[in-house]
């Protein structure tokens, strides 16, 4: 017996004869019960798909009629199948005799082993799954409903099952036969850019490279024409390596890196390097194997092992030698972050920030990136659901900064490292606890002997010995000691043994009781054999708030050049009181850096630790500023002036360079505000918030927040009234981006008198300007006109042009609302020429998204199109996402007065998923109410209040009046929609 939904409904007997069910509506019973074979499928469910979301009053006495009918229909094998259950019906059937159930199956099996690289089992399912298509799903059930609810799902399938499919013959060298079967793919999809770069592939393994390169240009051109886009990176990359002729492109490879990387998936190796060393813990690592089989086939939950014990025992180096010898069972890769929980610094990664580093790992383009922490970890879990990934959470804090970071994907493995117990994890999220303890006598004494060598130990067994005992078998204090010893050929053990053993000093902050007194005389040994040079700078190097730093900052802390510090750097990581982790960044350990403090509190002056506090702060300021008068230098004339620093810092005149400086500081730049802040050190958050304002406004909220908050803490105490009433605008501005006006108003009016009281008129112009969209957002537009027009005349007066377009853009919208649609076109040209000759890319893409909305208002859509996706473009290349959400709603508008509803629809999706992900709750709202109002035209009016209702909602909760209108206009036109009957009758 088989039933099909993959094509016209198809129902054979057990004889093999094909039964017709003919009557329209027993077709739709029956699909809808195969569609979801072996699931209980209500009544209610039944009459929605039937009478197509319009069922009558009576229909459930109406579907158990047509049961009836198709029972008789199909005959007595087929109706056996179909049973009653409590309020619905059960098709019952076997995975081999539904293809849907087939192709899902096949499908799963196929993934799975193109994950696993076994590239002909992927080809042999995947082929056997497709080849159960025999059209289109559904294509002969008249039902909108069942088709809605399965077809574009299906499809998806399809089209997933076929690029698996080829990637397998990609690398099984069937390149030759793939090209006519991949023309027709782009054909059919040309926006998927992996059906592009499969293509690209295949031409030129079949030596056509000319026709590859071709292949990317057409790529290009449809991206760009359809989207106002440039291919994503891995496209160009793979373009780039058919040009330089890369030899790997050449042949087929079981690497994943050829085909999977133009896939936009790429398989992350971010595991550090294990130490050689490793000693021991035999049975932890057991433990560990014996959990990463249970993800194997796990159904429930992602499973967690929680590692916890003291500071210096080790529990990194198990975490990180286990992982490096099982990275295998993880095919699709390994996530590692330190999440500096028990940092000295007191500033544990944000689990926001640690998932910003996952998902550039996986691949997700920086302005794809959702803003908020929520969204942040509910992207990530999306992108690691199905795949056997392997996380490690290194030095966490506790289970709530680790749950945001936790997949949703019982295929993946989670390895935390934690001086705490993490009960909750334990208790909550079935984490299983691996508590580490000292080594044995017997490993400490194996792990020392590797490290100085066999004919050292052995030539003075009793120093072994002795050394364990005064290192408590502590594998930090261990691996140091044996680093003093291989520092110095002619030292013996017992000579270490005697040094250590007098040593006074103690690190109080270790949990292992006496391990403390030991641990604390092998660090200032370690640091006794530095010369003075590199010691001052290992002390000064606890002065430093973040997480890690780069020679430039080294330099300024220790007021030397950086090519002399290049060399101290050097000693520091050979005696293993430094560590490199990345190219030219440095951190230390944590009891490293507890230890450091210590010494510089000790041994430096308060008057030289300013000093080298200051340079610090002095060189991030300057840096920042140079930075930004790279990105935005029309904007130079509003931040401060900052002095030379003492040395120069890295070069970031390039925008390339300096967007990425700001990118990987961003975090040390927040731990300076505060710092500085708490320290004393007012000027240098208050110009730092001012520098930074406009890159922070682009969607770095968390750090905007700490900077400004720090810089108005700042200007209190200092009773900086100007400054503190810069921050505050600041401040407001963020809140607005997120909707919360209430807070946004407050900041602003706090802030406008303090600029009023000083006689600052571009202060008070800023001001007015913030404070009347915040109000034009709540529907107050007679108050927003006058806030506006008296800011664009103060921007006027002090000759602030950028303030002035802005202000002139932004009235444009008004006018716009009240239906002076001429004048609006009028002075957003007006706006759009300064911001152009000031070269602000920004203000102009916000420009250009508002000129497409008046000029497809007056009719003028082709025009319309143009100016948004210019903005669309201009969006994207500057890291604007708002901007970049906001084009792609109105070019929905657009399509949607074209006559295009398919494509608006995708583009006012596209929108919301933008808006969810940088917390811009007006635009989600207003991207909801035009799907909506897509909804009511298309004749979907359940479709449509769903819609309507989440805007409204939203526009409730955050106060916005006019949009609140427009989600109760759509509610009331909802009740206008025709039936779907009647709109497919006309």
């Amino acid at each position: 017996m088989r039933f099909g939904v993959l094509g016209p409904l198809l129902v054979v007997d057990g004889a093999g004869t094909g039964i017709p069910v003919v009557a329209g509506r027993t077709r739709v019973l029956l699909a809808a019960l195969v569609t979801r074979a072996n699931q209980v499928v209500t009544a209610a469910e039944l009459a929605e798909a039937i009478w197509d979301g319009a069922p009558p009053a009576a229909a459930s006495s109406t579907v158990r009629r047509y049961m009836t009918r198709l029972r008789r229909t199909v005959g007595a094998e087929v109706a056996q199948r179909i049973v009653t259950r409590n309020h619905g019906y059960l098709c019952l059937a076997g995975e081999d005799e539904v293809d849907l159930l087939a192709f899902e199956a096949l499908c799963d099996q196929g993934g799975a082993a193109v994950h696993a690289r076994a590239w002909s089992s992927a080809a042999e399912h995947l082929r056997a799954a497709l080849a159960l298509w025999r059209g289109t799903p559904l294509q002969d059930v008249s039902s909108r409903v069942l088709r809605d609810a399965h077809v574009p799902r299906l499809e998806q399938l399809r089209i997933q099952a076929l690029e698996w499919r080829i990637e397998a013959d990609l690398h099984l060298g069937h390149h030759d036969h793939l090209v006519p079967e991949l023309l027709a793919l782009v054909d059919e999809h040309p926006l998927r850019e992996n059906a592009h770069g499969q293509l690209m592939l295949a031409l030129h393994r079949g030596g056509r490279r000319g026709e590859a390169l071709a292949a990317y240009q057409n790529a290009r051109r449809v991206l760009v024409a359809e989207l106002g886009v440039e291919p994503d990176a891995p496209l160009r990359e793979l373009h780039r390596r058919i040009l330089d002729g890369d030899p790997v492109l050449a042949v087929a490879t079981s690497e994943p890196e050829v085909v999977t990387a133009v896939g936009g998936r790429p398989t992350p190796r971010q595991l550090p390097t294990a130490g050689p060393h490793f000693t021991g813990r035999a049975d932890a690592l057991r433990s560990l194997t014996d959990l990463a089989t249970r993800t194997t086939g796990a159904r429930n939950a992602v499973v967690i092992s929680a590692i916890g014990g003291a500071a210096g025992i080790g529990k990194t180096a198990l975490a990180l030698h286990w992982s490096q010898a099982n990275a295998d069972r993880f095919p699709d890769g390994q996530l590692y972050a330190n999440l500096r929980g028990f940092d000295p610094a007191g500033t544990p990664v944000d689990p926001g920030t640690a998932v910003l580093g996952f998902l550039e790992a996986l691949g997700v383009p920086s302005a794809r990136i959702p803003a908020s922490q929520d969204a942040r970890a509910a992207l990530y879990r999306s992108l690691l659901a199905g795949r056997r990934v392997l996380v490690v959470l290194d030095n966490a804090r506790d289970a709530e900064q680790v749950r945001p970071l936790l997949p949703g994907s019982s295929d993946c493995l989670v390895l935390i490292t934690s001086r705490g117990a993490l009960t909750g994890l334990v208790a909550v999220d079935g984490a299983h606890p691996l508590p580490l303890d000292l080594l044995t006598t017997a490993e400490a004494r194996e792990l020392l002997t590797r490290r100085v060598g066999a004919d050292r130990a052995a030539a003075e067994p009793e120093a072994v010995d002795e050394l364990v005992d005064l290192c408590a078998r502590l594998p930090l204090a261990l691996n140091i000691a044996a680093a003093l010893v291989l520092a110095s050929p002619a030292r013996s053990l017992g000579t270490l043994a005697a040094r250590l053993r007098g040593g006074s000093g103690r690190l109080d902050a270790l949990d292992t009781g006496d391990a403390a007194g030991s641990v604390r005389a092998v660090f200032s040994w370690s640091l006794r054999d530095l010369d003075a040079d590199a010691a001052r700078v290992f002390r000064l190097l606890g002065l430093h708030p973040g997480a890690d730093l780069d020679r430039h900052a080294t330099a300024a802390l220790a007021g030397l050049p950086v090519d002399r510090v290049d060399g101290l750097i050097g000693r520091l990581t050979r005696a293993h009181l430094l560590h490199a982790h990345g190219p030219d960044r440095y951190g230390m350990h944590d009891l490293l850096r507890a230890y450091a403090r210590d010494l510089v509190l000790a041994q430096d002056g308060v008057g030289d630790r300013r000093a080298a506090s200051t340079r610090l702060f002095d060189h991030y300021l300057h840096t920042a500023s140079a930075a930004m008068d790279t990105l935005f230098p029309f904007e130079r004339h509003r931040r401060p002036r900052v002095p030379e620093p003492a040395f120069p810092g890295p070069p970031v005149d390039e925008p390339d360079a300096a967007r990425a400086w700001l990118d990987t500081e961003r975090a040390n730049l927040a731990a300076v505000a505060v710092q500085a802040a708490d320290g004393g050190w007012h000027e240098h958050p208050v110009r730092l918030s001012t520098t930074l304002s406009r890159y922070l406004a682009g969607g770095v909220y968390a750090e905007a927040t700490t900077i400004h908050g720090s810089a108005r803490r700042a200007a209190h105490h200092s009773g900086d009234s100007r400054a503190e009433a810069t921050a505050m605008v600041s401040l407001g501005t963020i809140a607005l981006r997120h909707s919360r006006y209430q807070q946004a108003e407050s900041l602003l009016r706090q802030a406008l008198p303090l600029f009023r009281e000083l006689g600052d008129r571009a202060g008070e112009a800023r001001a007015l300007h913030n404070l009347g969209l915040v109000l034009n957002d709540q529907g107050l537009d007679l108050d927003a006109v006058h806030h506006l027009q008296e800011a664009l005349i103060l921007f006027t007066e002090v000759d602030d042009q950028a303030g002035e377009a802005k202000a002139i853009s932004n009235l444009s919208a008004i006018a716009f609302d009240q239906g002076r649609h001429q004048e609006a076109v009028d002075q957003n040209q007006h706006a759009l020429d300064l911001f152009r000759r000031l070269g602000d890319r920004t203000g102009e893409s916000h420009t250009l998204i508002r000129l497409g909305e008046l000029t497809s208002a007056q009719g003028r859509h082709e025009e319309a199109s143009g100016h948004l996706r210019q903005a669309l473009a201009l969006s994207r290349d500057v890291d604007d996402r708002s901007g970049e959400a906001v084009s792609t709603d109105h070019l929905g508008l657009v399509l949607r007065r074209q006559g295009r509803p398919e494509q608006a629809v995708d583009h006012h999706l596209r929108a919301l998923d933008l808006f969810r992900a940088i917390g811009h709750r007006t635009g989600e709202a207003r991207a909801l109410t035009n799907l909506g109002d897509l909804a009511v035209e298309r004749g979907r009016p359940a479709e449509a209040s769903a819609h309507y209702h989440l805007a409204l909602d939203i526009c409730r909760e955050i106060g916005h009046p006019s949009g609140e209108a427009l989600a109760l206009n759509g509610l009331s036109a909802v009740a206008l929609v025709p039936s779907a009957g009647s709109v497919q009758g006309r």
